[in-house]
């Protein structure tokens, strides 16, 4: 009896060993293009937390079913005082978030490291600021966050 104890023991840690080495292994793979459904991004977004004086909108649209077109930009009274535009897209397989400024000739691009539904985080840690862009949706609100491992600016938006 304390044999089978032994043994039901030993495969039970092998088991728990194989699990956890697995689940480190997918961890560390990058996203792939397939499977993953950034929909929830869709539609004209207004902010709902800016700065007085200010309005802030971002809008997304679905190019294909592998690319996402954003543009995000932000009037003081009529005048636009800041804007860039956005592709969501694999690239050699892996999903990019890039960005670029107006003005700006290449994009500074971010990997997709985490996707769950309806939420992803996408990181450049040779980025000066943000290191990490987050997306997420409750309900009709989508809510993005930059940050670096210092400051986090939220942005909550409404349809």
């Amino acid at each position: 009896m304390q044999t089978i104890s032994r043994i039901m023991i030993l495969f039970l840690s092998l088991f728990m060993i194989a699990c956890s080495s697995n689940k480190s292994e997918n961890s560390n793979k990058p996203l792939s293009y397939t499977g993953y459904d950034f929909d929830f991004l869709l539609g004209e977004w207004n902010r709902t937390n800016d700065e007085e004086g200010k309005r802030t909108f971002e809008n997304w649209k679905k190019e294909n079913d592998s690319t996402y077109i954003g543009e995000s930009f932000t009037l003081r009274d009529n005048d636009t005082i800041w804007k860039e535009n956005t592709v969501l897209s694999p690239i050699d397989g892996v999903w990019y978030y890039q960005v670029k400024m107006k003005g700006d000739k290449e994009s500074t691009d971010f990997k997709v490291i985490d996707y769950e539904n309806n939420s992803f985080t996408c990181e450049n840690r040779q980025n000066e600021f943000p290191k990490t862009i987050r997306y997420w949706k409750t309900d009709n609100i989508l809510n993005a966050e930059i940050a670096d491992d210092e400051i986090k600016i939220p942005f909550i938006f409404e349809k």
